[in-house]
């Protein structure tokens, strides 16, 4: 599959993007602020600006960009309303159209901010809309697995932003762009990873999807954006509570993704585009019952060498749990032989953890910013969960292999009691933590060889946009910086598990032909 690149018919301000343009820089020279061109080295804060929490600066300096696709019959009526909804939001949510920027702190080195838009920023529509008149949404829904380089040429043609930027300069929180074609709308949406987690990214399209249909029913709470994420930094917030004495196994003063240090941060994309595919698949929702339910059945009551779970009403593991294990077992399975087949070779799997309910009380599941840790499991510090006798009576029956069942459920497991161990004590004490480093630029977190996100719970599919645009036909995300890295799609109508992940080709054929893999992905 290719795509050529024709300049689009036209990139425009609506009217009322170019009244809100036009009036915030009117603003800034009100102000006497010179509006800032070129490169910012640092931002003094003042009371138009806010530094970021320390678990934003946590995070690779990336942008995601989700792609939302309609089926219309009047694509012009779509992107009206999406004008309009967007115009709605951003009055009711201003600080969405500023920047994320280097910025100064007396207590801690390099730290980030969210400050009003560059003239740079400015200069980049909130809503740009091209049109693609002779290209088809429905065809663009065939082409979820593809090659490096026809991600990133997807990306230059329908994104808003590209995926890194230079993280020294001042940049736009997010951007839009209406890709306008014969049967619809692809809508983009690129954000700044540090200003906002994939959860809070839902947040917004769930927003901007009421404000589409003339409808804010949720837009109040946002209005406290800025005074949480001034929690996340407050002693208050870690009262009592001791810095955390494991930090160092989960974050890293190296970049989570090696491709974006300072040197070669400009041609990561271009790079890595030559090395990884994206591979899309799905695992049938009926397949994963089964699976979770067998590696239920074979727990111990009380594990070898730990009492901790005879304290709970019953072992639990979730479907993420059982799918995260199953596919780090199959991608093990892929290696070349010389690694995979070494008994003391080990590995670690990283799964990415969303804070909000883990604090006591709750963080407001309305909160846009980034909360999020990482939690690692190694194979060689895995306890043994499983009950041999039952494994060996129900694996044939599923057709499984017993060791490939006695694998997953172990690593399932585990992987389930070291996020049990993710409780408000353990969220408070990294806060802790991060707020005694001087530094905030050594606190990234760390991935593994095997390494996981999810936003399944995401509600993209349910959401309805309007009369005009209806509900989404499709969703996508293209991110190819890190090998093995899997993303967990939002659910699909039919709740089949949609994932994605970064795989070198030989590597991504192996998988397509591991015989587990097949049995998982098998209706």
């Amino acid at each position: 599959m290719s795509w050529d690149r024709p300049e689009p018919k036209y990139v425009h301000h609506s009217t009322s993007d170019k009244k809100s343009h036009d009036a915030h820089l009117t603003l800034y020279l009100l102000r006497g602020v010179p509006p800032i061109c070129n490169r910012v080295q640092m931002t003094l804060p003042d009371s138009s600006s806010q530094l970021l929490s320390p678990v934003d600066h946590t995070v690779p300096k990336v942008y995601f960009t989700f792609y939302l696709s309609f089926l219309l019959k009047n694509p012009q009526a779509g992107v009206e309303s999406i004008q309009k909804g967007l115009t709605t939001l951003i009055n009711q949510l201003p600080f969405l159209a500023k920047d994320v920027a280097p910025s100064h702190d007396e207590n801690h080195d390099n730290v980030h901010c969210i400050q009003p838009p560059s003239a740079k920023s400015q200069s980049i529509p909130m809503l740009q809309i091209r049109h693609y008149l002779n290209e088809s949404v429905r065809s663009m829904l065939a082409t979820a697995s593809c090659t490096g380089a026809e991600d990133l040429q997807y990306s230059e043609r329908y994104a808003p932003l590209l995926t890194v930027m230079d993280p020294q300069e001042s940049q736009p929180i997010l951007r839009f762009v209406a890709n306008v074609m014969v049967d619809g709308i692809i809508l983009s949406l690129s954000f700044n990873h540090m200003a906002a987690d994939g959860t809070g990214i839902g947040n917004i399209l769930e927003l901007l999807s009421e404000c589409c249909r003339n409808e804010q029913k949720h837009v109040g709470p946002q209005r406290f954006e800025f005074e949480l994420r001034r929690q996340l930094a407050s002693p208050s917030t870690t009262a009592e509570k001791r810095p955390l004495n494991t930090f160092w196994e989960t974050y890293t003063p190296e970049e989570t993704f090696h491709c974006l240090d300072s040197n070669t941060w400009s041609t990561a994309t271009t790079s890595m585009a030559s090395e990884l595919n994206t591979f899309r698949f799905r695992i049938p929702i009926r397949k994963v019952k089964v699976l979770k339910d067998i590696c239920t059945s074979v727990l111990l009551s009380h594990p070898e060498g730990d009492n901790m779970l005879s304290k709970e009403p019953g072992a639990f593991i979730s479907s993420n749990d059982v799918l995260t294990a199953l596919l780090s077992i199959c991608l093990q399975q892929t290696k070349p032989a010389e690694l995979a087949l070494k008994d003391d070779h080990d590995y670690t799997v990283a799964f990415v953890a969303n804070l909000r309910s883990r604090m006591h009380p709750p963080w407001p599941e309305h909160y846009i910013g980034v909360l999020l840790t990482m939690v690692l499991v190694s194979r060689s510090e895995l306890i043994n969960y499983v009950h041999e006798k039952r494994v060996d009576l129900v694996a044939s029956e599923v057709g499984l292999d017993k060791d490939e069942l006695k694998q997953i459920t172990n690593l399932a497991m585990n992987m389930r009691k070291k996020l049990q161990d993710v409780d408000d004590r353990y969220v408070r004490g990294l806060l802790a933590h991060m707020q005694q480093q001087r530094d905030w630029s050594q606190m990234n977190i760390k991935g593994g060889d095997f390494s996981y996100s999810s936003i399944r719970h995401l509600k993209v599919h349910d959401l309805d946009w309007g009369p005009d645009l209806g509900k989404i036909t499709g969703f996508r995300l293209f991110f190819g910086l890190l090998e093995d890295f899997c993303l967990i799609l939002p659910a699909d109508p039919g709740g089949d598990w949609d994932m994605q992940i970064s795989l070198r080709p030989g590597y991504q054929r192996a998988l397509m032909e591991n015989r587990l893999f097949r049995w998982a992905t098998s209706d």
